[in-house]
């Protein structure tokens, strides 16, 4: 072992006569671990909300979006899709038709965002089938609707009874112009885990939106498609090559990057906000080190003497005090880790965090710690410990022997 290794390990070793320095040392070590572990849990939380949420929103959202730029709709749909289908990185490509509508159950009448869709072929685009709850998707057909629980709940339907849909596209009746309306039949319930989705979508078949909408049996709106997800911070670039591989001035795009960037932006920030601001925890912990260490020198102002009028160099005694501060910073990180890991670990698996999903969009707090994130939290909490050291290690570096012994 280094001799400078070893003289700093002594020193950190409790004495009677050292008890406040050992009491520092100990608070030092626990403010380090401390702040490491709250900057590992706060990354988790981060991480953790950006992760399922981005999941649950891609479970539920085209990766992109392909419609005109006149809003006149998509005649030869079915020829799209297949040519859609065989570009390279495309997973799946699927017709659809949006539309704000009107639902009217039992105890109320809401706004929603209907879904046309093809059930083989959204299988494929979403989660939908997984997501089912109450009922099953082998019933969707003709005039049936598939809604979201929060939806259910809301409008107090469940599975089997009726609901009517009042679009906003007008219809020539003897009385009059009048909306298009029609009943449908719930099959099944879906639960994304996003409240807002399970509060306001529903899906019906491609041909009843159509005929809602008053369009032709040939023509939709917009073109879903789903690329691999290795690609999906890509979306924007892979949407602009469709489009030009198609040929098609007349088309536009929107991707799921677009349309959700200003969620996923606060969360960049709030990660940057939560590391700065925590991060003050180790910086405490950096000033204990330094008072620590001042004490030390002033402690060990005999011990260091004689070390130099032995033969020790300043450098060797600015190491001995270097040395005692990473120390402290590498038990600490270590500790810190380990807590930070172990409260985000069963937190996550046992979800101890509950929220209002109403208002968070989520039911608990996700917890996801990466290595990454505690690689950068490691080395800014020993960089941060080397550096508590510079001061207290060049004191002692600078004494002198004569001095420092005149009164011994």
């Amino acid at each position: 072992m280094r001799f400078e290794l070893l003289v700093a390990l002594r020193y950190l070793k409790a004495k009677r006569k050292q008890a406040v320095i050992s009491l520092i040392t100990v608070i030092s070590v626990m403010g380090v671990a401390a702040g490491v572990a709250a900057l590992v849990i706060a990354l988790a939380i981060n991480a953790g909300f950006r992760v399922d949420l981005q999941k649950k929103l891609l479970g539920a959202q085209p990766h992109i979006a392909l419609q005109t730029k006149d809003s006149s709709g998509i005649s030869d749909y079915a020829n799209l899709v297949k040519q859609i289908e065989g570009m390279d990185g495309v997973v799946a490509a699927a017709p659809s038709v949006y539309e704000t509508v009107l639902a009217t159950g039992v105890n109320r009448s809401q706004g929603v965002f209907l879904k046309g869709i093809l059930p083989e072929s959204e299988s494929k685009m979403s989660d939908l089938r997984k997501n089912i709850v109450k009922g099953d998707l082998k019933n969707f057909s003709d005039d049936s609707i598939v809604i979201g629980k929060e939806l259910a709940d809301s409008l107090g339907v469940e599975v089997g009874k009726d609901l009517m849909i009042i679009s906003p596209e007008m219809t020539a009746t003897p009385g009059g112009a009048a909306p298009r309306s029609t009943n449908l039949t719930v099959v099944a319930v879906f639960s994304s885990g996003l409240y807002d989705l399970d509060n306001s979508w529903v899906y019906v078949p491609l041909f009843r939106s159509q005929r809602l909408m008053g369009i032709g049996p040939n023509v939709v709106s917009t073109i879903d498609v789903k690329i691999r997800d290795e690609d999906l911070d890509r979306a924007p670039e892979i949407a602009k090559s469709l489009i030009a591989k198609l040929g098609r001035n007349n088309l536009d795009s929107t991707n799921w990057i677009e349309l959700n960037r200003s969620i996923f932006q606060a969360l960049k920030l709030e990660r940057l906000v939560m590391f700065l601001t925590i991060g003050l925890i180790v910086f405490v912990a950096a000033m204990n080190i330094v008072a620590m260490l001042t004490m030390m020198v002033l402690e060990k102002t005999r011990d260091i003497a004689i070390l130099l009028s032995m033969g020790a160099t300043a450098h060797q005694i600015r190491k001995i005090f270097i040395w005692q501060g990473v120390i402290i910073g590498v038990v600490g990180t270590f500790f810190g880790l380990i807590v930070g890991h172990a409260i985000s670990f069963v937190a996550d698996k046992y979800h101890l965090i509950h929220l209002a999903a109403d208002v968070y969009t989520i039911a608990y707090v996700p917890f996801r710690a990466n290595l990454l994130d505690s690689v950068i939290i490691a080395i800014s909490a020993l960089l941060i410990s080397f550096l508590a050291t510079l001061y207290p290690s060049a004191a002692a570096a600078k004494l002198q022997p004569v001095e420092a012994l005149r009164y011994e």
